[in-house]
C-alpha cells in the first residue's frame, strides 16, 4: 500500500546546568531537598514526544545520578541505572506542569557534582534541517531504503526528531532521532 514517512524536528536540546549534593541515605524523597534537585518544566500541548537526559560526560567522573520525572504528586518516569547516563521518554504526554528530579545517589568523591539536564519537546513540525526519501509503496515481503539527511545544524549540539510513517493503518510508531554534532 501507500507508504510516507514525514520528519519532525530537529531540535536542539534545551540544557538546564545544576549542582547535586549526595544523598546520604540514597533514598530519593521528592519532598525532600538532601540530594536532591527539583527542576520545574512544562509541556505545552502538541508535544508528541519528550525527552529529559543526563550524559555522564557532564558531571564528575564516577557519579551515579538518577532522574524522575511527576505530573503534579504522580511519578510518570523514572530513569535509575548504575551511571548518570539516565534517559525517560513520553510519547505524546499530557499538556501541562512537570518536575524533573536530579538526585544523588553515589556522587563520586560524596560531595557534590556538577550536571546538565538536556531536555526536548518535540512538536509535529519539521524544522527544515532534517530531510526523509523512502519509497512510496510498502508491500509485504519486501525491504525498502529510507535515508536521513541533514543540513544547518550547529556544532556542538545535541537534536532530536522523529520520523512518523504513514499511508495505511497499521504503521510502526515514529522511529526517534537523535544527532549529536562534533
Amino acid at each position: 500500500g501507500a507508504f510516507t514517512a514525514t520528519p519532525r524536528g530537529l531540535i536542539p536540546a534545551t540544557t538546564i546546568p545544576g549542582t547535586v549534593t549526595q544523598d546520604p541515605d540514597q533514598t530519593f524523597d521528592p519532598a525532600s531537598s538532601v540530594g536532591t534537585l527539583a527542576i520545574p518544566v512544562t509541556i505545552a500541548a502538541g508535544t508528541t514526544y519528550a525527552r529529559f537526559q543526563l550524559f555522564d560526560a557532564d558531571v564528575t567522573a564516577g557519579s551515579d545520578l538518577d532522574l524522575y520525572l511527576y505530573r503534579g504528586a504522580t511519578r510518570v518516569g523514572s530513569s535509575e541505572g548504575g551511571t548518570a547516563a539516565e534517559q525517560i521518554n513520553l510519547t505524546n504526554p499530557a499538556a501541562g506542569s512537570y518536575t524533573v528530579y536530579i538526585h544523588g545517589w553515589g556522587v563520586a568523591g560524596g560531595t557534590s557534582t556538577p550536571f546538565k539536564l538536556y531536555d526536548w519537546l518535540l512538536g509535529s513540525a519539521a524544522a527544515g534541517n532534517m530531510t526523509v526519501t523512502a519509497p512510496a509503496a510498502a508491500i509485504i515481503g519486501t525491504t525498502g531504503t529510507i535515508t536521513l539527511s541533514f543540513s544547518g545544524l550547529s556544532a556542538t549540539t545535541k537534536y532530536l526528531g522523529s520520523v512518523v510513517y504513514g499511508g495505511v493503518a497499521g504503521m510502526p510508531n515514529p522511529t526517534i532521532v537523535r544527532v549529536d554534532t562534533p
